[in-house]
């Protein structure tokens, strides 16, 4: 029991973590001075594709901090990627519902749908994490290679954007860098 008290304690701080780390992350492309190499981990212009950074890098810092601190639980790593899978869906989906429905964006809105991922993404990864189901190499490995294959997408896309609504940016109608 006290070993679930101990991870519900830093899935908490995690929240925390992320929550405050991402929303730091929403200016430090302009605080460095538009500095490409910020730009590949921070959102380059306001498009719902560079914002799924704000939750992702923090994400993912957050796991690899966990698994130096639960050393013998091979499954962190492999619940965070899917808690973040699940995290960048759920505000993506959440984004394009309301705006969708009615018929423009609330920043407001916009802001509430990056916490509610952030809080369904530890909700999923704590629960897997208890379940003990992914605590094998394979799993790990696996969630390895996708991570990496994500940061190399949000590297790839940051760059050269694919030209489809999800990566516009609403303001300046401009695409990546």
């Amino acid at each position: 029991m006290e070993m679930r008290k101990k991870l519900f304690a830093t899935e908490i701080a995690g929240f925390i973590f992320v929550s405050i780390t991402g929303t730091l992350c929403h200016f430090a492309y302009e605080w460095s001075g538009f500095n490409i190499a910020v730009g590949l981990f921070c959102p380059v212009n306001e498009s719902v594709w560079e914002h799924l950074k704000l939750l992702y890098f923090p994400y993912l810092l957050w796991g690899i901090i966990q698994c130096f601190k639960y050393k013998d639980c091979k499954q962190i790593l492999s619940c965070k990627c899917i808690g973040a899978i699940c995290a960048m869906m759920t505000i993506t989906g959440f984004f394009y519902t309301y705006s969708g429905i009615i018929g423009k964006t609330i920043d407001a809105l916009n802001i509430l749908s990056f916490f509610i991922g952030v809080l369904a993404g530890f909700a999923i990864d704590y629960t897997l994490i208890k379940s003990v189901k992914f605590d094998s190499t394979k799993s790990l490995i696996a969630s390895i290679i996708v991570f990496l294959i994500l940061c190399a997408i949000f590297f790839l896309f940051t760059i050269y954007p694919p030209i489809i609504p999800l990566f516009r940016d609403p303001l300046s109608l401009s695409y990546g860098i």
